[in-house]
């Protein structure tokens, strides 16, 4: 085991470049979605539907009440507000048709109350939030399914999906700043990794080589 001079261990990943964990693809959210769907699995399609639409850190997200998204009839809310724990921002997410279908869906089987938690690992009232653990264990169980590096994957993977989407659809990166909480449009930039990603493009657009003609 390394340690350092004090004796304390050494971060694992001292001296590495660890990189921004990677977003999830359109039609890979399809792949996850429609397995999630023959398993009838309401809990985990809820939470995959949710962070996707919300944004949210894993802080917010997993300590998401049923007041919070659901009217006191049942119906679920379009529009929700939160402040975020980090940076104590408010952020109005809007809740797609998908999202609200699969929130309802797995309370009316859960039977969860309004001071319940959303997302948690049973279906009992009070049970406990899942653990930041537990939702990276999803996630990179999700990654391993497509056959990915789970390594490669954590909660930001959820949260950064959808605004990445958003940008190379065309979005305004103004209005996805917004969505995020961020405090400046170079923040998101940053944050999603778009102007590393555009000079990996350029970067393959100008090879230097020819490579082997002969090559078969």
């Amino acid at each position: 085991m390394t340690t350092t001079n004090s004796g304390s261990r050494a971060p694992w990943n001292k001296g590495l470049v660890a990189g921004q964990k990677r977003a999830f693809a359109l039609e890979e959210i399809a792949q996850i979605e429609a397995m999630l769907l023959a398993q009838e699995n309401w809990h985990d399609l809820a939470l995959l539907s949710f962070g996707l639409d919300t944004m949210f850190r894993a802080s917010d997200l997993l300590t998401t009440q049923v007041w919070q998204v659901a009217y006191p009839n049942g119906s679920i809310r379009t529009l929700i507000a939160r402040r975020q724990r980090k940076t104590r921002h408010i952020v109005n997410p809007v809740l797609t048709p998908p999202t609200r279908d699969y929130l309802q869906r797995w309370l009316r089987v859960s039977g969860k109350a309004p001071q319940d938690f959303v997302f948690t690992r049973s279906k009992e009232a009070k049970a406990e939030p899942i653990t930041r653990g537990h939702y990276a264990d999803l996630i990179k169980g999700w990654a391993t399914w497509l056959g990915h590096e789970p390594g490669a994957f954590s909660s930001h993977s959820i949260r950064r999906s959808k605004p990445a989407h958003m940008y190379w659809a065309g979005e305004d990166i103004a209005l996805i700043s917004r969505l995020l909480g961020h405090k400046s449009i170079a923040a998101t930039i940053e944050y999603l990794g778009i102007t590393q990603a555009k000079a990996e493009t350029a970067a393959l657009r100008h090879p230097m080589m020819r490579g082997n003609p002969k090559r078969k």
